[in-house]
């Protein structure tokens, strides 16, 4: 009996250390926050009045002065208080700033009456130079104009090149789509005078005075449709560039997400593929109690980030599963002329929870291509002063490696009364050879809002999968086979000692 007493405890010994062993490999295995926050910066409006950078493509992460260094350039709109709290004058503050590792200066500062929408930064006339693109609202006598610009900056002075009034944009994009060797400016948001709210894609072209439009086409299937986002590349390397476009169809109640695959031959546009998507019926609300939608595409990249050769099209949103609003983040391939869903993840924080931003690089030095999302989570009625469950900035990096999406990194945070993380970019900003993630959006105290601009790093290969990290999976499959070898002599002795 004292034989078969000692077999137990070494068994039970083998169980805890094969527990604690999994349990170990578990904890390693899971996503992790290895952010570094580099700096973090307020406005000039800080506590006295409020700038905001909302909407998700209102940061531009480019060498814009032709200096070999990347700069950051943000819009929004800023404003000031009355004695009885009201908001004044609103302002436009387009900025460009730079950072050295150590420092981080505001370049230029340029701003007139009115905001900042959208920022874009490419070579838009094909003289290499990089333009700053900006749309927004220019406030005049007759009111707010929505307003396409174009700037220039070499470094010590901004020139605006062209202003073209009447154009509303929600999203740019610059390239070559048409392969004639002249650059197009791609839109899309909502044409001005149309009867209901429908979504819009334009193709302009812009030789340095003038600014054409070459095609523009509408669509709508419900109450209303907006495209939030677009992108261009070439998906199946046959010389031709196909444009993506994201965003909602059958209005805001009953909104189903949209993708669209077009392409622009110089004389139209043609639609070659739609998908629409969403969990269930009906439709949420946000933090303020307004109808949010069911399933809306906030924003798409597009970039290889299997590492197959082929670029995947990313999309990142939101989708109301009944209850909660969960982050959305789909990747897609384009094969045979058709959009093929790879991969679909949604995750829950609070109760609402939306991924805002996308930008895809090698953010940890391991040499391969991260999907880096930014977005918000918070509770239903988050901006009541009594509300438990604040909002919350959202920052997050993902791997693909064709058939696993991982989540190598997390980091959910809270500044003043509440923040959200509008719009993430990456790039390296010090050249020290590695890309850094910038953030920006809004954080709020009160009727006070501020960009809380935050500039992070990640340690080289810190993610728990590289090969440089510590072994916890050898180790503790060595420990379990040491574990069963003891078991296995201790039952051999016990064996022979009858």
């Amino acid at each position: 009996m004292a034989h078969l007493s000692s077999l137990k405890v070494v068994s039970f010994v083998f169980v805890v250390l094969l527990g604690l062993g999994l349990f170990m490999n578990w904890k390693v295995g899971a996503q992790s926050d290895n952010f570094v926050l580099e700096v973090e910066k307020h406005w000039e409006t800080f506590g006295v009045g409020g700038t905001c950078i909302p909407g998700t493509h209102d940061l531009a992460v480019s060498d814009v002065d032709g200096d070999g260094v990347k700069e950051m350039v943000t819009g929004g709109f800023s404003y000031s208080m009355a004695a009885n709290g009201s908001r004044t004058t609103t302002q436009a503050p387009l900025k460009i700033w730079s950072w050295n590792g150590q420092n981080l200066t505001l370049e230029h500062s340029e701003t007139w009456a009115g905001s900042i929408w959208v920022v874009y930064a490419g070579d838009a006339e094909g003289d290499g130079k990089t333009e700053i693109i900006t749309s927004g609202g220019v406030i005049n006598s007759a009111g707010s104009d929505p307003t396409l610009r174009f700037w220039n900056w070499d470094g010590n002075t901004l020139v605006l090149r062209g202003s073209y009034g009447g154009i509303s944009v929600a999203s740019i994009f610059v390239g070559d789509v048409d392969e004639d060797g002249k650059p197009e400016v791609v839109t899309v948001g909502r044409p001005l005078n149309a009867s209901q709210a429908v979504a819009q894609l334009s193709v302009w072209q812009w030789d340095g005075e003038n600014l054409t439009l070459k095609k523009s086409v509408e669509w709508c299937s419900g109450a209303d449709a907006r495209a939030n986002s677009v992108y261009a590349c070439d998906l199946n390397s046959d010389g031709l560039m196909e444009i993506m476009t994201g965003g909602y169809d059958n209005g805001r109640k009953n909104s189903s997400g949209q993708l669209r695959v077009w392409q622009w031959d110089e004389v139209d546009l043609s639609l070659k593929a739609n998908v629409e998507w969403r969990m269930v019926d009906g439709y949420a609300v946000d933090v303020a109690g307004n109808p949010m939608g069911n399933t809306i595409v906030n924003n798409v990249k597009v970039g290889d980030v299997d590492i197959d050769g082929h670029p995947e099209i990313i999309t990142g949103g939101f989708s109301y599963d009944g209850v909660k609003v969960n982050g959305q983040l789909r990747i897609w391939n384009w094969s045979g002329g058709a959009l093929n869903l790879e991969k679909s993840e949604e995750w829950v924080t609070l109760e609402i929870t939306e991924l805002k931003s996308i930008t895809i690089n090698d953010v940890d030095g391991d040499g391969k291509t991260e999907i880096v999302t930014s977005g918000a989570t918070a509770g239903y009625g988050s901006f009541a002063s009594n509300a438990t469950d604040k909002e919350q900035a959202q920052l997050r990096v993902w791997s693909w490696d064709g058939n696993a999406l991982t989540l190598k990194q997390s980091k959910d945070w809270i500044v003043g009364e509440g923040v959200c993380a509008w719009q993430d970019g990456t790039g390296d900003l010090d050249n020290d050879g590695a890309a850094e993630i910038v953030t920006v959006g809004c954080m709020y105290i009160g009727n006070l809002c501020d960009p809380d601009l935050r500039i992070w790093s990640l340690p080289a290969a810190s993610a728990p999968s590289e090969s440089g990290s510590f072994p916890y999976l050898l180790v503790t499959i060595a420990g379990i086979a040491a574990a069963a070898v003891a078991v296995a002599a201790v039952a051999v002795f016990l064996r022979r000692r009858k």
